[in-house]
């Protein structure tokens, strides 16, 4: 049976149409997928995503714990820093994505909802005296605000001056619209952006205020549909789509969150595999044609198949169909051209430079 978000009668009092997705019926889209894109683009928008799961590692010694199940070191992060990091397998596949949040006394672990439960039973079981392992999904939600005008938006809610959290991937635990709250500047949008974990009691009015606020300011609600598309121009892969324990961060090109000094789980099968070099890599296409690339339809070169699509859409900002495939690393130079089937007709497509879209912070 599917989950229902907290908020999910304000949802659908404005408007949603919903979607399954990780064992959850989420809003697809409020207006369109295309409108709610450019929204982020050119001005706002904000996402419920308190589907993502969130695990908070607690105790003595949690960072050093922590740390040797993730790809890159949290030991030495100064409190209000968040990164981005991997959990392993132990042959050096991807066991899933997160974002860790470095607050005082604890780490809050967000990941994909398709991978909370399994997230949470490996740290758990693996977790010494003294450090303690929660699943706190239900008791922290998270509202995202996206988009150029998002600081200015945001911060209409809270007396914290939000330029202090300049540097992109930074986190504070503060009051918005007098709820405790943890605001960190970060997204997959490509863009600007915070997500606010909050309490369920404190959900409704920050989204509502955020909603208020955004009459006057060009901000909207945006579904899962320019969740995805957004996240896609940005190069961000999706687990379960371009991502998961049949592929490794080199292949996927995600080696930037991969700390080589740190002692993690799956580091020797994932050295093994470096040392033996990928033999297909995660590549951006730009499709010259009207249709949009489906997950495993078939990349040619000269007449050869090379390869299989990931996951494609429709790019409202290039105004083209992308999409990313799994091509042999000599193909993934920008500039190379392939073909791509789609519903029984080959399309010329280019390699793209990494990422379609992105705006500097």
């Amino acid at each position: 049976m599917l989950r229902a978000l907290y908020l999910h009668k304000l949802h659908k009092k404005l408007g949603a149409r919903f979607r399954p997705y990780g064992g959850w019926l989420l809003p697809l889209l409020y207006e369109s997928i295309l409108s709610e894109h450019m929204y982020v683009r050119i001005s706002a928008a904000v996402f419920d995503l308190s589907y993502l799961g969130r695990i908070e590692v607690r105790g003595k010694g949690h960072r050093r714990f922590l740390s040797r199940h993730l790809t890159r070191s949290v030991e030495r992060l100064p409190e209000g820093k968040c990164i981005c990091a991997l959990l392993l397998t132990e042959e050096g596949t991807i066991f899933a994505d997160c974002m860790v949040y470095v607050l005082r006394g604890r780490c809050t672990v967000s990941v994909n909802p398709l991978n909370t439960e399994k997230v949470y039973r490996r740290l758990a079981g693996d977790a010494p005296d003294g450090v303690d392992v929660r699943d706190i999904s239900e008791k922290w939600l998270c509202i995202s605000v996206q988009g150029r005008r998002s600081a200015p938006i945001l911060q209409h809610l809270t007396d914290m001056d939000l330029s202090l959290l300049r540097t992109g991937f930074a986190c504070e635990a503060f009051c918005v619209g007098g709820h405790e709250a943890v605001i960190a500047r970060t997204g997959y949008s490509g863009e600007d952006g915070f997500e606010v974990l909050v309490p369920p009691d404190g959900a409704y009015s920050l989204f509502d205020s955020l909603l208020q606020v955004g009459t006057h300011q060009h901000l909207v609600p945006a579904g899962t549909g320019a969740r995805f598309s957004l996240r896609l121009e940005a190069c961000f892969p999706l687990y379960g789509k371009e991502i998961d324990e049949e592929t490794d961060p080199l292949e996927a090109g995600l080696e930037r969150f991969v700390d080589w000094e740190n002692d993690f789980v799956g580091k020797a099968g994932l050295l093994k595999r470096k040392e033996d070099g990928a033999k297909r890599t995660l590549t951006p296409l730009k499709i010259d044609g009207p249709r949009i690339a489906r997950e495993d339809d078939a990349v040619f070169f000269r007449g050869e198949l090379v390869g299989r699509v990931a996951r494609g859409t429709f790019s409202p900002v290039m105004k083209q169909p992308i999409a990313t495939a799994f091509l042999h690393p000599d193909l993934n130079r920008a500039g190379t051209t392939v073909e791509v089937a789609i519903r029984g007709k080959r399309y010329p497509a280019v390699v793209a430079r990494k990422p379609f879209y992105f705006v500097k912070r």
